[in-house]
C-alpha cells in the first residue's frame, strides 16, 4: 500500500480515528473542540487539535485542515504522512499545532458548508457588515447559483456562459465566491455572527498561543488551480509587504498574493483575519496552500448541485450530488492524491524553517 492509499480517509470517522491514533502514537496532546452538531450517523463531530512542544510557545507552527469540509481529506492525509514519518525534537520553547476538521460537519456531511450552510473563510469576524456592497447583478448570480429545488438539469454550463459573458468573468468570479450575506440558503453565505466552530478555534488559539512571538499558519484548501498544482496564497493588503517577501524567500515561486490576478480571490471573514486581529504584536506569516482539481465551472457545479441535494433533497450522502462533489474536491487519481502528499510534506518542512528561524 503506498502513501497516497494509506493516507486518504474515505470518511471523517475514519479519518478523525487516525488522526487521534496517530497523535497518541507521536505522544501528543489531543484536545478535541465538539461542535452541537452530528453526522449523518448520529456521531459526534469535533475539531480535534494535536499539539507538540510547549504548552504556551513563543515560535508556532499551525496547520489546519478542512475549514471547507469537503477540502478536508487532503489536509488531513497530509497530517497524517507528517505524524507518521515522526515527530522530530522541537526547541524548548516551540510547538507544531495540527488543527484537523476545521468544519467537521462539512467533512463528515460531504459538503463545504457547516450545518447552518455557512462558508467559515467568510465567517472569521465578529459581527456581518450590513452594509458590505452588493454587487449590481446579484440577483440574477443568485437566481443562477441557488435554485430552491432538488438538483436538475437546468442548462448550467450555457448559462454560466451566458453570465460570463455579460459581465466579465473576473467580475463574476468575484460576486459568486467572494462571499454574500443576502441568501442563507446559498453558496458561500457568510453568516450573520460567528459561527460555533469558528469561535471555539478562536478562543483556544487566543488563550494557547498568548505568549507567541512568531506565528506560521498553513491552511490547506482544494478545488482552485490547475490539476495536482499547489499555490501559496498570501494576504495582498499593503501592510502584509514585509511578511510576504519573507514568505517569498521561504516558499518559493508558488507563493501568490490574493488579488485579482491569482487563481483565488479576495474574500472578507476568512481565517487569516483572525490571526492579525488575535496576535497583533506577532509575526504572523499565514498562508493557504490551495491544490487544483477541476475546471473551475465543474466545481462550481458540483457546489451548486450538492447545496440543492442538500437543502431540497434528502441530503443523504450516497447521492450523486455529494459524490460528484467528493470529486471535484478530493480526485480519486493517484497521481493528484500523490503531488498532495508530496507538496503538503515539503511545505511543511520549510514553515517549519520559518518558524523556528532564529
Amino acid at each position: 500500500m503506498n502513501n497516497a492509499e494509506r493516507c486518504f480517509s474515505p470518511d471523517y470517522i475514519t479519518a478523525r480515528r487516525r488522526f487521534g491514533e496517530a497523535v497518541t502514537a507521536r505522544d501528543g496532546r489531543l484536545d478535541s473542540l465538539n461542535v452541537s452538531a452530528k453526522g449523518p450517523a448520529g456521531e459526534d463531530l469535533a475539531i480535534d487539535i494535536g499539539w507538540f512542544g510547549a504548552s504556551n510557545p513563543r515560535y508556532v507552527l499551525v496547520h489546519s485542515s478542512g475549514l471547507h469540509g469537503v477540502e478536508a481529506f487532503a489536509g488531513s492525509a497530509i497530517q497524517l504522512q507528517w505524524l507518521e514519518e515522526g515527530v522530530a525534537m522541537l526547541p524548548e520553547n516551540a510547538a507544531v499545532v495540527l488543527v484537523h476538521a476545521l468544519n467537521p460537519y462539512g467533512m463528515a456531511w460531504l459538503r463545504r458548508f457547516n450545518e447552518k450552510n455557512v462558508d467559515l473563510n467568510r465567517n472569521f469576524r465578529d459581527s456581518i457588515d450590513e452594509n458590505a456592497i452588493v454587487p449590481s447583478h446579484w440577483q440574477e448570480v443568485d437566481a443562477f447559483l441557488n435554485p430552491p429545488t432538488p438538483p436538475s438539469e437546468d442548462h448550467f454550463y450555457l448559462r454560466a456562459a451566458w453570465l460570463a459573458m455579460r459581465y466579465g468573468l473576473p467580475r463574476l468570479k468575484q460576486a459568486v465566491a467572494g462571499g454574500q450575506h443576502l441568501n442563507p440558503k446559498g453558496l458561500f453565505f457568510s453568516g450573520h455572527t460567528m459561527e460555533e466552530g469558528p469561535a471555539k478555534f478562536q478562543a483556544f488559539l487566543a488563550k494557547r498561543l498568548a505568549d507567541a512571538k512568531r506565528i506560521v499558519a498553513i491552511d490547506v484548501h482544494t478545488g482552485l488551480g490547475r490539476f495536482g498544482q499547489d499555490r501559496l496564497l498570501v494576504d495582498a493588503a499593503p501592510e502584509r509587504h514585509t511578511v510576504n517577501r519573507t514568505m517569498f524567500g521561504a516558499y518559493g515561486k508558488r507563493v501568490q498574493r490574493l488579488n485579482g490576478d491569482s487563481v483565488a480571490y479576495p474574500v472578507r471573514g476568512a481565517q487569516h483575519d483572525m490571526y492579525y486581529r488575535l496576535f497583533p504584536n506577532a509575526e504572523i506569516y499565514f498562508a493557504t496552500q490551495e491544490f487544483g482539481t477541476y475546471h473551475p465551472l465543474r466545481v462550481v457545479k458540483a457546489l451548486r448541485e450538492e447545496n440543492r441535494w442538500h437543502l431540497y433533497g434528502t441530503g443523504g450522502i450516497a447521492h450523486l450530488s455529494k459524490k460528484a462533489l467528493v470529486e471535484a474536491f478530493n480526485p480519486k487519481d493517484p497521481k493528484w492524491r500523490t503531488a498532495v502528499l508530496r507538496r503538503g510534506d515539503e511545505v511543511i518542512r520549510q514553515g517549519l524553517q520559518l518558524a523556528f528561524a532564529p
